[in-house]
């Protein structure tokens, strides 16, 4: 059996980021307030809002940048709800991806520019070394920060339970 680089990655990210929609939404449900935003759990670390911003570049924005393209960086998450609606647009974005729109080859370059910098990668390494660790790093830090808070989440909310295709 052959894993393409879509099977390794847009159900993997559509999974989680739907996951993440699901906690965003009880957090709405459950009255947090947008201060949240601007939480760290720790002072030398970024924002609530720069956790979801990143899991979504680390996702829809790796799938796009496979497939040769950008996708819009989440902008203006001033509130839980607009850092839903940027969720849902990724998770949608994901749901338009076919097998046959990933074509770069394994081992082909990718070059992602940054104010660092330019860092190239082959495209599975840009995917399994450095997208899929700051991805899950991303996603779970927006988790961590909304159960701190109090949310009623736990890793069933966390793993999008209902995305999960078991054989049973």
């Amino acid at each position: 059996m052959t894993l393409s680089l879509y099977d390794v990655s847009v159900p993997v990210f559509r999974q989680y980021l739907a996951g993440l929609a699901g906690v965003l939404a009880k957090a709405v449900e459950a009255g947090v307030s947008d201060d949240v935003l601007g939480f760290r759990l720790a002072e030398d670390m970024l924002p609530f809002s720069f956790q979801v911003m990143q899991s979504i570049g680390h996702s829809a924005g790796a799938v796009a940048t496979l497939r040769g393209e950008t996708f819009p960086r989440a902008e203006n998450l001033t509130t839980l709800a607009a850092c839903k609606t940027a969720v849902d647009a990724a998770v949608a974005y994901l749901d338009g991806v076919k097998p046959a729109d990933i074509t770069v080859d394994l081992d082909a370059d990718v070059v992602l520019a940054n104010p660092r910098g330019s860092m190239t990668f082959t495209a599975r390494n840009y995917l399994l070394t450095f997208a899929y660790g700051n991805f899950f790093f991303h996603v779970t830090t927006a988790y961590d920060i909304l159960r701190h808070k109090g949310v009623a989440i736990g890793k069933r909310d966390f793993l999008g339970a209902s995305q999960i295709k078991s054989r049973s």
